[in-house]
């Protein structure tokens, strides 16, 4: 069939012609629709391996990547448009005629192909000089609809609402919306099973077998009874309960987190990620309150306020800050120096943080170079669903500080902090530089090589270094001081004003009454006690600790200097738990503080020898 073939058919089938795109063109010519002038099939003349061949475009919409894999049909050659196909003349005709039947009742009839039910035929004006008969076209078997006596008269008429007049991008979802509000109370006993497979599936993919498979099993499912059934029929009850058909908004979420819990995490686990992303939208678009955002939202939530601690350290504690850096970097928990020191670099971490995010000083945007940044990303509500939005309006919705959803024509607009690149890379470099300059200016153990990092951030580790100093210099200046030497000078002349007022006899007993005491002393002093070693124990610890080691009195040392004895043996046995692995102290019967006998001779070994 060359091109003056195709006009002839094209008028003697549908009464149209085909025009020039341009008046006076030869080359190119259009099919217009006498619905709304809209183009449907566009002819041209090209060179094809030095031949001039007739192309034909042809408008089929959703169905055109089907047909562009059929033989003799390609990608469109004027038209570049997903919905368009293209065929070279000559090449099967008898399937090029096909489709363009098929791209004349879609233009005519607004994408509604069933000519079941409606067949077009185009009658052209009077002026028309062109004389020819009307013809029906007779219709084809295959397409006619055959009445089905079990076809329950509630599916049949739910078949009746769609509207094949929508625009594929929304008509879809309002088609299915309509369609499953229609159909919400609907319970069905069907014996048969159709199994059912489609990408974003609607009642309009199924046929009437699979319709009545799915609503059976929807049946059975509201009455508590999960059977594994096919994922697309899943699927679409997901889909009904994010539209909340025959639900309220609570208890749609409710019906989506029994589903999760009962069918997905138990036949189809493959559903989940797409499940667990829709409910964050569902609590968002339905405005449910904050408990229910805290659950959906519990992973991104626990993120962002570790990246809100990181960006505001000066609202929260210095435990919380190092353990931010604990969780999201692998140096603070594996440098023995900070373990060592843990308090101190607690302190120091969060003073050197401060200096590090104020970019103005240092001239670097830290935060959202090297640890995240602030990102806005668009995304459809309920994507990967068929959904239909019904033009509500929604406020903006905050997840936390960090993260909060704009609604906007159907879309969120998601602000949040998204992690950068190499972001535990980064941290760790610059815990290994805070950790080399801490221990040169702090004289905290012995000198790393350093690693490459800006010059900027070496800066803001000196001068944050520099404010702990001068922290510590005046928490030293705030201490309270009591000078004792007028007490001292008091109990001198009271005790010259005793001795005068004394007898003669009474300062002979007095004086043997002293020599018994040094006397005493002198039994029950002491050993001189190391303060010196590797575990970290003080002096009142190393005093306690050798006494009891040495079966030595400890009583009045610890009641001169005001301790407890529980609290002492306390931290002995926490510092010396690694070490040895158990508690080394106990207390006996009478509440008195003993070495564990199992223990005794390792400990010997370790601080009275060598």
């Amino acid at each position: 069939m060359d091109s003056n073939q195709l006009f002839k058919y094209v008028y003697a089938k549908y009464g149209l012609k085909f025009e020039p795109i341009i008046p006076g063109s030869a080359e190119t010519y259009v099919l217009m629709s006498p619905v709304d002038s809209g183009y449907f099939a566009m002819l041209s003349r090209i060179k094809i391996n030095g031949e001039i061949r007739a192309v034909l475009d042809l408008k089929c919409g959703d169905f055109a990547g089907t047909i562009r894999d059929l033989p003799g049909f390609t990608d469109p050659v004027r038209i570049k448009d997903a919905a368009w196909v293209g065929a070279v003349l000559g090449n099967n005709d008898s399937s090029v005629k096909k489709v363009l039947d098929y791209a004349f009742k879609l233009a005519m009839n607004g994408k509604q192909v069933n000519v079941a039910q409606d067949q077009y035929f185009y009658i052209p004006p009077d002026d028309v000089e062109e004389k020819y008969k009307a013809q029906p076209i007779k219709l084809r078997k295959n397409l006619q609809k055959q009445a089905d006596p079990d076809i329950p008269d509630k599916i049949r008429q739910m078949l009746k609402l769609y509207d094949y007049s929508l625009l594929p991008q929304k008509g879809r979802a309002k088609n299915f919306y309509v369609q499953a509000r229609f159909m919400a109370d609907y319970e069905d006993n069907y014996a048969e099973y159709f199994a059912f497979k489609r990408f974003y599936p609607t009642y309009h993919d199924m046929n009437i077998g699979q319709l009545r498979s799915y609503f059976t099993w929807r049946s059975k499912l509201r009455k508590g009874d999960y059977q594994k059934t096919s994922t697309s029929y899943a699927f679409v009850y997901l889909y009904e309960l994010l539209n909340n058909v025959g639900v309220n908004p609570q208890e749609g979420y409710d019906k989506l987190l029994d589903f999760k819990h009962n069918y997905v995490e138990k036949y189809d686990l493959a559903m989940e990620p797409y499940l667990n992303d829709w409910l964050k939208d569902y609590v968002l678009y339905y405005q449910l309150g904050q408990d229910e955002i805290d659950n959906c939202f519990a992973q991104e939530i626990k993120e962002d306020h570790d990246y809100l601690i990181l960006r505001h350290p000066e609202d929260y504690s210095t435990e919380k800050l190092a353990a931010v850096f604990a969780n999201r970097s692998s140096y603070w928990n594996t440098s023995k120096v900070i373990k060592q020191n843990q308090a101190k670099f607690t302190e120091l971490l969060k003073c050197v943080w401060q200096e590090l995010l104020d970019a103005k000083k240092f001239g670097i945007a830290y935060y959202s170079a090297f640890v995240a940044k602030p990102q806005v990303k668009q995304q459809d509500v309920f994507l990967g669903s068929v959904f239909y939005n019904r033009e509500k309006k929604i406020p903006t919705q905050m997840v936390d500080a960090a993260r909060k959803y704009v609604f906007m024509n159907g879309t969120w607009q998601i602000h949040f902090d998204e992690p950068v690149k190499r972001q535990k890379t980064n941290l760790n470099t610059f815990l290994h530089e805070l950790d080399r300059i801490a221990r040169e200016k702090l004289k905290l153990g012995r000198p790393i090589k350093p690693r490459f990092i800006d010059q900027a951030v070496l800066k803001a580790i000196d001068a944050g270094i520099a404010v702990y100093q001068e922290q510590q210099e005046k928490a030293k200046i705030d201490q309270i001081k009591i000078d004792f030497s007028d007490l001292d000078k008091i109990r001198a002349n009271a005790s010259v004003t005793r001795d005068s007022l004394l007898t003669d006899e009474e300062k002979e007993l007095e004086q043997e009454e002293q020599k018994q005491v040094e006397q005493k002393k002198e039994i029950e002093k002491p050993a001189e006690v190391k303060t010196d070693n590797e575990y970290g124990l003080d002096k009142n610890e190393m005093f306690l600790f050798i006494s009891l080691l040495k079966n030595q009195p400890w009583q009045d040392y610890v009641k001169k200097n005001h301790l407890m004895v529980s609290i002492l043996a306390d931290s002995i046995n926490e510092k010396l738990f690694d070490e040895i692995g158990d508690n080394v102290i106990e207390f006996d019967e009478d509440n008195q503080p003993q070495i564990i006998e199992d223990y005794k001779e390792d400990l010997e070994d370790m601080f009275l020898k060598g």
